[in-house]
């Protein structure tokens, strides 16, 4: 993804900065689906309006300052670079979709075996539509990669990967430490590289359908079954009436299976949760430790979480869980290690793509793009079921305003939301005041010890 505006000022039309702007960004999207909106839509960086010259020509080519001059020539060369680097990509493309369509069309050589693509199936969820008791909705998400051979990863020293990620926050001390410690194998997802245009096929019980991924290899898509269909593949599938599983099939004819994750009956309540300083301690705010939390440490769970969210599963009917996160989805396959050995309830998953573009992983984590991924999310589940929902998230992001937001758009929906508290703040701080302005005191609650909040979820907190 791209996400290179926080690290500059964004100018506007009178030549003044806007320090909390993000050029690439709008701060919500008013949308019933995630889906609706490809992965990357508007965050494509505008470079010609991110500064604004001066009318006289001057020293720096019209630009006010030295640091504006280059700034500017900077994003240009890699502006540049990126659009050549994705023209010989597709020009490769072609050439050897051409090359399989002759070794199998006139010289029946089955090249299959050559490829090096798999896929990765995210668990997502399944609903009944609200205008219709007979039809469900199936919601797919799924990721089509290769071993990127252009970037063999086993090529490039951790160094120069460590300071892609890190640059311009860890000073050469850091980038030392983390050099000397990282874990090769969380690195690999990093290096696979997207495949575009790939078709896709989805059979879900006798129903067969078809999809191509999108640029950054994701493919996002809904199908309907009926009511007698998905009560058939239950029963089929045996698997205690909460999921069902599909088939993924490349074309490769490689095959892979998915879950999802049945949200049913119609009425009850859906935990939403973050995960990083949530659940799992990763410490976002700390450059180094952010790193080194994700990618040298085994992951940590918050002490009590897990409980936590047993007794809510055990003691509240009809509970399902869902956790949304701004983490790269390349990191996904840990993290559903790292629910499973800590005992956390089986959820679905709804994390974003990590492009080579991004700044950094604490730039992608901070982003506006967090925000509106996060908000589309939470208005697709509100939008589409007519459960009560229940938003646990902590304050080292931007979570309080995300659910402060949301729960005056569906002040009837949001049951309770629990932020824990990594700065030791207090349910007076300013900032939860202000974004948390409008929504009932009693629904809310700041907390930094899992015991000091409510088992019974039937009624709000205070």
């Amino acid at each position: 993804m791209t996400e290179m505006t926080s690290r500059f000022k964004v100018i506007n039309s009178n030549n003044t900065p806007l320090e909390n702007s993000d050029a690439s960004d709008s701060s919500s999207v008013a949308s019933t689906s995630p889906r609706s909106l490809s992965p990357n839509s508007s965050w494509i960086i505008k470079y010609k309006t991110m500064l604004k010259k001066t009318e006289s020509k001057g020293i720096w080519d019209g630009y006010e300052t030295k640091e504006e001059f280059m700034t500017m020539h900077l994003l240009s060369i890699h502006s540049r670079r990126h659009s050549q680097e994705l023209r010989i990509r597709e020009l490769w493309q072609k050439i050897t979709d051409k090359f399989k369509d002759k070794a199998v069309n006139k010289f029946h050589i089955d090249i299959r075996h050559f490829d090096k693509e798999d896929m990765l199936l995210f668990p997502d969820v399944a609903y009944q539509s609200l205008g219709n008791d007979n039809t469900w909705e199936i919601m797919v998400h799924g990721w089509r990669y290769e071993n990127n051979r252009g970037k063999n990863w086993l090529g490039i020293s951790v160094s120069q990967w460590v300071e892609r990620l890190a640059k311009n926050f860890l000073s050469a001390d850091a980038i030392l430490y983390l050099n000397g410690s990282i874990n090769h194998d969380r690195l690999k997802p990093f290096f696979l590289e997207d495949e575009k245009n790939e078709l896709i096929k989805i059979k879900i019980g006798d129903k067969t359908s078809s999809f191509r991924t999108d640029q950054y290899g994701q493919f996002y898509e809904r199908i309907q079954l009926t009511n007698d269909e998905i009560q058939k593949l239950k029963q089929q599938q045996q698997y205690n009436g909460e999921i069902i599983t599909y088939e993924a099939t490349g074309d490769n004819d490689d095959k892979q299976t998915g879950v999802i994750r049945l949200i049913q009956p119609r009425q009850g309540i859906s935990i939403i949760s973050d995960i990083d300083d949530t659940i799992k301690i990763s410490q976002v705010l700390d450059k180094i430790r952010l790193l080194a939390n994700t990618f040298i440490h085994p992951f940590i769970p918050v002490p009590g979480m897990a409980e936590l969210y047993q007794k809510w599963f055990k003691n509240n009917n009809n509970c399902t869980f869902h956790y949304l996160s701004g983490m790269p989805d390349q990191l996904y396959t840990l993290t559903q290690e790292f629910i499973d050995t800590n005992n956390f309830p089986d959820g679905s998953f709804h994390m974003r793509h990590f492009g080579w573009t991004a700044a950094s992983l604490f730039d992608f984590l901070h982003s506006q793009s967090t925000f509106t991924h996060k908000m589309s999310y939470l208005r697709f589940f509100l939008s589409n079921t007519i459960r009560d929902y229940v938003l646990v998230g902590d304050s080292g992001e931007k979570d309080p305003e995300i659910y402060g937001t949301i729960a005056r758009e569906y002040p009837q929906r949001i049951r309770a939301i629990f932020i824990r508290a990594i700065k030791g703040e207090t349910f007076n701080d300013e900032r939860f005041v202000k974004a948390f302005d409008g929504v009932p005191s009693e629904k809310w609650q700041i907390f930094d010890d899992p015991n000091q909040i409510p088992i019974d979820l039937s009624r709000s907190p205070k």
